[in-house]
């Protein structure tokens, strides 16, 4: 017997007054209704209905009984309700960490959009560049730059941004220009501080086919992108970066791209969540909404570029 139809039209009865009338509505056959409550009772032990040939009423435990029903029958269909209209329009709060800079000039900007889409939804987000257990902070997902550590996370790659490597002319007016990969040991960069590891990160460049790392001298080091090519639009050294922060620095030429000839390996850039079955509703639109802004940026995308579901304990970013 399955009790949740049992408990239906057990109250259909009730509220009918009539087992005909009852199965009426609920699309059955008035003998079918009959043994459904027959065997209800039984299963309870009780009587829940007292009948005679022209009339049903409801007995002390049939009323009790029925009371709790309609109690129980309203939750579930609220509950069905709320789950249907969930699918359709998601809802609740969605924590998201994120470099500071991609969220100020690419998640930000598009954001009304995303509202427009999803009003029930409030996001709120966290700014930094560190490595977040999602777990233990309670995060929803996250969006990192850089090669992915083996977390047991679900990551989509969202693109791989070219770097490059360029000067102020005031600079490159005082220093000259660096020509080939070794003339840069004879240079100032501006070095940046990873905010994982505390470290000054190393310039890379692919020489016939092999990745060449250099310790760049500097007279200063930082750790947040907009400092870092501040730092570099002041003639305070050369700068190695992802083009997407500078691009309209090079447009404008207040930047000067050096070393052309000269390719680095992309900087990946991915989303990432928990490995969950059951991934919240709020959680799988958003990492979509983002897959598709980032495939729309033409500077986060290289020939090498990927719209790829990876998992990032298997997976390494270049």
């Amino acid at each position: 017997m399955d009790r949740f139809v049992a408990m239906k039209v057990f109250a259909r009865v009730v509220e009918s007054h009539s087992f005909v009338k009852a199965a009426e509505s609920l699309h059955m056959a008035a003998p079918q209704v009959s043994r459904i409550v027959q065997a209800l009772e039984a299963h309870l032990g009780a009587r829940l209905l007292n009948r005679t040939t022209r009339s049903i009423s409801v007995t002390d435990d049939g009323e009790a009984y029925y009371q709790r029903c309609i109690r129980v029958l309203a939750e579930v269909d609220e509950m069905e309700a709320e789950l249907t209209h969930a699918k359709l329009n998601p809802k609740g709060r969605l924590k998201v960490n994120l470099p500071a800079l991609v969220a100020k000039l690419v998640i930000i900007p598009a954001l009304p959009e995303f509202f427009e889409r999803y009003p029930d939804i409030e996001i709120e987000m966290g700014l930094s560049d560190r490595q977040v257990d999602i777990v233990e902070e309670g995060v929803d997902c996250v969006i990192r730059t850089g090669e992915l550590e083996d977390s047991g996370l679900v990551a989509r790659r969202l693109g791989n941004m070219r770097r490059v490597t360029c000067a102020s002319p005031a600079y490159l007016e005082k220093y000259g220009e660096p020509k080939t990969i070794d003339d840069l040991r004879e240079h100032i960069g501006v070095n940046y501080v990873s905010s994982n590891t505390g470290r000054v990160r190393s310039w890379d460049y692919v020489v016939d086919g092999r990745v060449e790392t250099i310790d760049m001298r500097g007279m200063i080091a930082v750790n947040d992108v907009d400092a870092y090519v501040s730092c570099g639009l002041h003639g305070l050294g050369l700068l190695k970066t992802a083009i997407f922060p500078i691009a309209r620095y090079l447009e404008s030429g207040e930047l000067k791209e050096v070393l052309t000839g000269y390719c680095s390996p992309p900087r990946a850039i991915s989303i990432m969540y928990a490995r969950n079955r059951h991934l919240p509703r709020k959680v799988r639109v958003f990492a979509d909404w983002v897959q598709t802004l980032f495939a729309n940026e033409p500077l986060m995308q290289t020939a090498a570029g990927a719209a790829l579901s990876v998992d990032a304990d298997a997976a390494k970013a270049a």
